[in-house]
C-alpha cells in the first residue's frame, strides 16, 4: 500500500535520506518524490527541466507502515513538524495511506516516478486534433491550456482536497523527443542480427549528455542499452531525487 508523508516543502530530500538511513530496506518497496517535466521557452528555444509534483509530499510503499512511522517520529525535522499540530492527532494526517484511486492517478501519469510531457497537436489552433502521453486520458478535465507557454493545467481531487496539477506540453515543430516518436509511429526499430549484437558506442555505467539541449544541459547515467531501438536506459539525480529516463543513442555523447 501507498502512504504518502507530508513535510516542509524544501525538506522533502532530508525526510527521504532520513528513512533510508533509518529504516530496514526490506521494510518497504519504493519511496519517492514525485517529478514532471517543465517546458521553458526561451529565444525561440524549449528546455525541458523537472519540477516537484507536490512540493511537501512524498510517497512510500509499504506493508510495515507502523515500522515507518516509529521511524518518521525519530527524525528531528519531523518531530518540529508534527509539534506545529494543534490538534491530538495531527500527527496521523502527516503520514496517511493512499486511497486507491489517488494512488491510480498517480501510476497513470508518472513512469519511473516522473511524469512526462504530453504531445499535442492543435487544429485550426482551437480544436485538439491529437495528444498523447500522461494528459491524454484526462483531456476532458483541462481546465486551462496554454500552448504559447507549453503547459496545461488539470483540477482533480487528491489526497482529500482539490489540487490542479500542471502538465508539460510539446507541440507539433518542437525539436524531437524520443518517446514521442515511439508513441506516434515515427521512431523504425532497427533489425539486430541475433548473432552479434552491435556496439553503438554506448555501454551501461557510461556518463551521457543531451546534445539536443532540450535536457538543459543535464549529464545521465546509462543503466541498459537497447541496440536495436538504439535507445539508452538513464538515471538522474536532481536535488537527492533519483529518476529513470529513457534517451535516444543519437541524441546523445558519453562524457569523457
Amino acid at each position: 500500500m501507498w502512504y504518502v508523508i507530508q513535510a516542509r516543502s524544501g525538506e522533502e530530500e532530508l525526510i527521504k535520506r532520513y528513512i533510508e538511513e533509518l529504516q530496514d530496506r526490506e521494510s518497504y518497496g519504493k519511496l519517492f518524490i514525485p517529478l514532471y517535466e517543465e517546458v521553458r521557452r526561451s529565444g525561440g528555444n524549449n528546455k525541458i527541466i523537472f519540477r516537484k509534483m507536490f512540493p511537501g509530499y512524498l510517497f512510500i510503499e509499504t506493508e510495515a507502515p507502523e515500522h515507518i512511522y516509529d521511524s518518521l517520529k525519530k527524525i528531528p525535522k519531523f518531530k518540529r513538524i508534527l509539534s506545529m499540530g494543534e490538534k491530538k492527532n495531527e500527527d496521523e494526517r502527516l503520514f496517511i495511506p493512499v486511497g486507491s484511486e489517488d494512488q491510480a492517478f498517480l501510476e497513470s501519469v508518472t513512469d519511473d516516478g516522473v511524469m512526462h510531457v504530453s504531445y499535442i497537436r492543435m487544429k485550426n489552433h482551437r480544436y485538439i486534433e491529437k495528444m498523447v502521453g500522461p494528459l491524454a486520458r484526462y483531456r476532458n478535465h483541462i481546465s486551462k491550456l496554454d500552448i504559447p507557454h507549453r503547459r496545461a493545467i488539470v483540477d482533480a481531487e487528491l489526497f482529500g482536497k482539490r489540487r490542479r496539477i500542471r502538465f508539460g506540453l510539446w507541440a507539433e515543430g518542437d525539436p524531437p523527443l524520443h518517446w514521442i516518436d515511439v508513441k506516434m509511429g515515427m521512431a523504425e526499430e532497427l533489425p539486430v542480427d541475433q548473432g552479434a549484437v552491435p556496439d553503438i558506442g554506448i555501454h551501461p555505467g557510461d556518463r551521457v549528455k543531451d546534445d539536443t539541449g532540450i535536457y538543459a544541459g543535464m549529464e545521465f547515467t546509462v543503466i541498459s542499452v537497447n541496440p536495436g531501438r538504439r535507445t539508452v536506459n538513464t538515471t538522474f539525480t536532481m536535488n537527492g531525487i533519483t529518476a529513470g529516463l529513457e534517451l535516444s543513442a543519437d541524441q546523445v555523447t558519453v562524457v569523457v
